[in-house]
């Protein structure tokens, strides 16, 4: 481990990585102790159980996925290119090993998990679904997007298409496949 580098950080980098490619479950302290090179103490030090270690990942992956839809707001683009930046931010993950979405992998284990991570869970897909129906209604008031009924429908379509390409991309382990679904998404939405 990296002296410089903060031990909690450490710990929720390598717990995320554990989870999106084994699931909450799929991993213990004793898997990150190793992984890193600590005690499993210094790990209950910083996060005391499983439940907040769980409620800390998700509250930074989305707390992080808010700073990257902030970025992408800030920039002089047209919602079509939003919609690529956001598409680019979900293709990182089969880039990255064949990962899933934290927020896919903790629901695949709900049950288990604190009510603050659930919520936690809820609140972050949330912030996609508002931020995606947003630039779908912007995009077709531009003239740019086209696509019929509701933009908080065509959000939820669009966001669970991701997140399924991913899963079909990990599951073949082949790009590709996510790639096919991203491009027919944006296909289906730009007005022509």
């Amino acid at each position: 481990m990296n002296k410089n580098a903060n031990t909690a950080d450490v710990i929720l980098d390598t717990a995320q990585t554990m989870v999106q490619e084994s699931g909450f479950n799929g991993f213990s302290y004793a898997h990150i102790a190793d992984k890193i090179g600590i005690r499993t103490a210094s790990i209950h030090y910083h996060f005391p159980s499983k439940e907040d270690l769980g409620e800390a990942l998700i509250k930074r992956y989305r707390e992080n996925f808010v700073s990257f839809i902030t970025q992408v707001d800030a920039e002089p683009r047209n919602s079509l290119e939003k919609l690529r930046k956001f598409i680019e931010l979900y293709r990182g993950g089969p880039v990255d090993n064949y990962r899933t979405c934290l927020g896919v992998m903790l629901s695949t284990d709900l049950t288990s998990l604190s009510g603050k991570a659930r919520e936690g869970v809820a609140q972050f897909f949330t912030t996609n679904l508002e931020w995606l129906e947003r630039v779908l209604e912007e995009g077709r008031r531009e003239g740019i997007i086209r696509f019929e009924g509701a933009a908080d429908v065509q959000a939820h379509q669009f966001f669970a298409s991701l997140q399924g390409a991913q899963l079909l991309a990990r599951s073949f382990r082949e790009l590709r496949r996510f790639d096919t679904i991203a491009e027919g998404l944006l296909s289906a939405l730009a007005k022509e």
